[in-house]
């Protein structure tokens, strides 16, 4: 998959403004998803999606590049967390 540099940097400008009122939240999923919700839908299609069966996230390139940006923008290393453990936890959005 092919990001061209223009759908990058709609991808990281989103991603920043997400980054300024998700405070210090490091589940990725929560990231992803508030990131989503402001991107147009022809440029949702670089994100993965969740295996059909046990409905558990993974990460493409794409995807752990993000993740080591927002870390280096932010310092808050994101951490991709399986369904059971987001469910049992309470301070994500």
């Amino acid at each position: 998959m092919t990001i061209s540099v223009e759908d990058r940097e709609v991808i990281l400008g989103v991603l920043n403004e997400v980054s300024g009122y998700v405070g210090d939240c490091d589940d990725w999923v929560t990231i992803k998803k508030q990131t989503m919700l402001n991107l147009p839908s022809p440029l949702r299609k670089n994100f993965s999606t969740r295996d059909p069966k046990t409905k558990e996230q993974w990460l493409n390139n794409f995807e752990k590049e993000l993740i080591s940006y927002y870390s280096s923008v932010t310092g808050i290393t994101l951490v991709l967390r399986t369904l059971d453990e987001r469910r049992d936890r309470v301070d994500v959005l």
